[in-house]
C-alpha cells in the first residue's frame, strides 16, 4: 500500500479518508457501540479496518448480529413468561375515559 502524506508543522501525516463515512453515520446502537469499543480498546484493529476500508462493513455486520441476538432473547423471554391476563393498556384507557 502507498499513501499520500500531508505535512503539518514539519510532520508527515498519512492522508486517510474514510470512504464509508455516510454508512458509519447511519449505524444503529450496536454498530456505534462496536465502533466506540474498537476505537478505545482495540486501536490497532480499528486502524487496520479503517485503512483497509472495512470499518463500516465490520460495524454493520456486528450490528446485524447483535440485533438478531437481541430479538432471539426477546422471543425466548416472551415464550417463557406469558403476558398477564390483565393488560396494562386496557387499564390505562379505562382511567383516561373516566
Amino acid at each position: 500500500m502507498t499513501f499520500d502524506y500531508i505535512e503539518r508543522n514539519g510532520l508527515l501525516y498519512p492522508n486517510i479518508v474514510i470512504e464509508d463515512a455516510d454508512r458509519i453515520e447511519t449505524l444503529g446502537k450496536y454498530g456505534k457501540l462496536r465502533l466506540e469499543y474498537l476505537h478505545s480498546q482495540k486501536p490497532q484493529m480499528y486502524r487496520e479496518l479503517l485503512i483497509t476500508g472495512k470499518l463500516a462493513e465490520h460495524c454493520e455486520c456486528i450490528e446485524t448480529l447483535a440485533f438478531q441476538l437481541s430479538e432471539q432473547i426477546h422471543q425466548f423471554y416472551i415464550s417463557q413468561h406469558s403476558l398477564p391476563e390483565d393488560d396494562f393498556w386496557t387499564r390505562a384507557s379505562a382511567y383516561s375515559t373516566a
